[in-house]
């Protein structure tokens, strides 16, 4: 068990000190694209690091001479040391290709031709280094370049060739066997450049068509993603991942429930199931942004499905729909209350009372209808004026809201005309009270106007219980509007 652990410890040991040796040589601080040039030269260093011990296999078997060994060494020691001190710096900004792929290959080319010119057989083997090489430009270089680098090989051979001819005659035994090598490699190397550069325009065409789409998606209003069938995000547009709060690198690869957070992902992962069931889901819901916000998203789901009706995965497509909703609250609200009293006006008014019958039928209770009426309320309007009938109508509407419930509903259905809503009465000494206490509210003097006059006025109440009096709405307000108006006889009274 201690050997476990002690195992254990020293793996993540070592993969700390991996980690650790990763973040220095490439900082998370250092531009994206930088980072990525200097990734990608980790994997050409490796190939040097390989090339490196092939060099000290041919020297082992007496191929290459120890001291060429060591020159070439040293030469893949320095270049790599070198590259990776000018693409740290950002020096290779200022070439017209940053991660200077040509100068690599012709780089590594011209080692290559010296270890050839350096060895005293098989040739032929190291020669296939140059395939090797020319693999690291199929995505990078074009056909143009990729024939101007194979000419320069092909020189390079021959030129090897020449020098071996001239100055270590003892090292070429078979001339035409040498030149026979060089035509193997002008037959291939041409074909291999052609294959190179064709990949390398599609591949420029396929990243020029990413490019345009990301520029399409990153500029339409919606935000839009698309998420395999593990629900891991692949694509997502700049405003999608602003929206949930990641960078557009850093949220590919994400899944769901990291971009929404567990409890919202266990409220919409029944729609992310139902899409991947080949079904196209639409849902609303609202999020919290981390400054506190509120805003209200509408999401669709579309399944993506492949060959054979297979489910790929899903393109979710975001909108925020926080000022449409606002805009429907508003609308609301204008058409269901009274602007000057802000009280649910005739509209909301018959609403509520549907819901209230439909509610005391059900539960078999009863409740109560209050139709109000203004006493004396015309004379102030022609004496003081309409702006002044008009604080006294909200005057009148503060006062009697202080006097019911949260539950109760107060309306305005007319010029000077009210009506309560009283749910859940057992008895109408109940509805009594609260009549009562309108009437004492509203007696109370008015000071209206800058020159606060006060008016006095009075209010005449109607009451009508449900079921007792009436079994349907209209019934049950003419109930009521009938008791008002023999109140009204009296005046300033309930019936």
């Amino acid at each position: 068990m201690e050997r476990s652990t002690a195992s254990t410890s020293a793996a993540l040991a070592g993969h700390f000190e991996i980690m650790n040796l990763a973040a220095l040589l490439i900082p998370p601080t250092l531009d994206a694209s930088q980072a990525l040039r200097l990734r990608r030269f980790g994997l050409a260093a490796l190939s040097y690091a390989l090339g490196a011990a092939l060099v000290a296999l041919a020297w082992a078997f007496g191929v290459l001479p120890a001291s060429a060994a060591l020159q070439v060494a040293a030469a893949y020691l320095a270049i790599n040391l070198g590259l990776y001190a000018v693409i740290r710096s950002g020096f290779n900004l200022r070439f017209r290709d940053p991660s200077l792929t040509r100068f690599q290959i012709l780089t590594a080319i011209t080692i290559l031709m010296y270890i050839v010119y350096n060895m005293d057989h098989s040739r032929n083997l190291a020669l296939f280094g140059c395939f090797v090489i020319f693999l690291f430009g199929v995505f990078r270089l074009d056909a143009r370049e990729f024939a101007l680098i194979t000419l320069y090989t092909l020189a390079a051979y021959a030129l090897v060739i020449n020098l071996l001819m001239q100055l270590r005659p003892q090292a070429i035994r078979d001339v035409p066997g040498e030149w026979l090598s060089w035509l193997v490699l002008a037959g291939l190397l041409p074909g291999f450049a052609i294959i190179g550069g064709h990949i390398s325009t599609i591949r420029r065409r396929l990243r020029e068509s990413m490019e345009s789409l990301r520029l399409f998606a990153d500029n339409v209003p919606a935000m839009t993603a698309f998420f395999d069938e593990h629900l891991r995000c692949r694509f997502a547009n700049m405003g999608f991942a602003a929206f949930f709060g990641f960078p557009v690198e850093t949220i590919l690869g994400k899944h769901v429930r990291e971009l929404v957070e567990e409890e919202a992902y266990r409220e919409v992962e029944g729609h992310f199931l139902e899409v991947l069931q080949g079904h196209p889901v639409t849902y609303q819901r609202t999020r919290k942004l981390a400054n506190g916000e509120s805003r209200h998203i509408e999401v669709k789901l579309v399944p993506h499905i492949g060959d054979q009706g297979r489910i790929l995965g899903c393109f979710a497509v975001t909108t925020d729909i926080t000022e449409h909703k606002l805009t429907q609250e508003r609308i609301q609200t204008v058409a269901h209350h009274d602007s000057l009293t802000g009280l649910p006006n005739r509209l909301l008014f018959n609403d509520r009372l549907s819901q209230a019958i439909s509610l005391a039928k059900r539960d078999s209770r009863q409740f109560a209808l209050l139709y109000l009426d203004l006493d004396r309320f015309k004379p102030v309007n022609d004496t003081l004026g309409h702006a002044a009938g008009d604080d006294l109508l909200q005057a009148v509407a503060a006062r009697i809201r202080r006097q019911v419930r949260e539950s109760d509903t107060l309306a305005r259905v007319g010029g000077d005309e009210f009506t309560v809503i009283l749910p859940d009465i057992a008895r109408r000494e109940e509805v009594e009270t609260v009549a009562r206490k309108i009437i004492a509210a509203v007696a109370a003097p008015f000071l209206l106007g800058r020159q606060k006059q006060s008016v006095e006025i009075g209010i005449s109440i109607g009451i009508a219980l449900y079921p007792t009096d009436a079994l349907d709405a209209d019934a049950l307000i003419k109930a009521a509007d009938a008791a008002m108006y023999s109140a009204k006889q009296v005046g300033n009274s309930f019936r």
